[in-house]
């Protein structure tokens, strides 16, 4: 999967990990639709497999269920260069990287 300079395996992260998987599962309680309800539990499993990546020295291992995660982050590379949403990005471009859209 490619990525930008926001998805990293820095130390020191385990608790950022945790914290996203509980924001994560927020979201998932909070779900209006059924699809919805998938798009999060992806976004979850995305969250642990960034978690036991962490663990393993990795950046990422693949979980089951994540795929709607994955082929979101794909898009939004693919579109604008990073893995976050829009509403994540500085002046439309990558907070890690500073490449633009």
């Amino acid at each position: 999967m490619k990525s930008c300079g926001c998805l990293t395996n820095n130390r020191g992260e385990l608790c950022s990990r945790v914290s996203e998987i509980w924001d994560e599962v927020c979201e998932v309680c909070e779900a209006g639709s059924w699809e919805e309800l998938k798009d999060e539990v992806s976004d979850v499993m995305f969250g642990f497999g960034r978690l036991f990546g962490y663990m393993c020295g990795r950046v990422y291992v693949g979980m089951w269920f994540d795929e709607r995660h994955v082929k979101k982050i794909e898009g939004r590379m693919e579109e604008y260069g990073c893995v976050r949403s829009k509403r994540h990005l500085v002046a439309g471009m990558c907070p890690c990287m500073g490449s633009e859209k």
